[in-house]
């Protein structure tokens, strides 16, 4: 977030997403906001990806939560409930690729979701 010259930097920094003031001061501080990391599987992830490191905004979560936090997710809506594209496809037991091709050929989301895969 700080440094112009990480290769991320763009992603984050350069975005405008920084860390809040109380943390950036005290390693204590942080700590006491956000808690020891309960694994070594748990990473800092943004609950809000535009958002700061701050409190409220940051919790401790596993590779599998942080990948349905990313910015390129597509968010699908079936039955009221919404979920990435990757989840839906797992739970209809579809491959996401399967899934991505159907809705890009312009299926609706039920008939995407609900059609088995054709059997070769």
């Amino acid at each position: 977030c700080l440094n112009p010259r990480m290769h991320a930097y763009a992603d984050y920094g350069g975005r405008g997403i920084t860390i809040c003031d109380r943390w950036r001061d005290s390693f204590e501080a942080f700590l006491s906001d956000v808690g020891r990391r309960p694994s070594p599987a748990h990473s800092i992830d943004r609950i809000d990806t535009n958002g700061d490191y701050e409190p409220g905004n940051v919790r401790w979560a596993t590779a599998q939560e942080q990948q349905g936090n990313l910015r390129s997710n597509r968010l699908i809506t079936f039955n009221g409930e919404t979920r990435i594209l990757t989840e839906w496809a797992r739970l209809a037991v579809i491959t996401k690729e399967l899934l991505f091709g159907r809705l890009r050929a312009g299926w609706s989301v039920e008939r995407a979701l609900t059609t088995p895969p054709a059997r070769l």
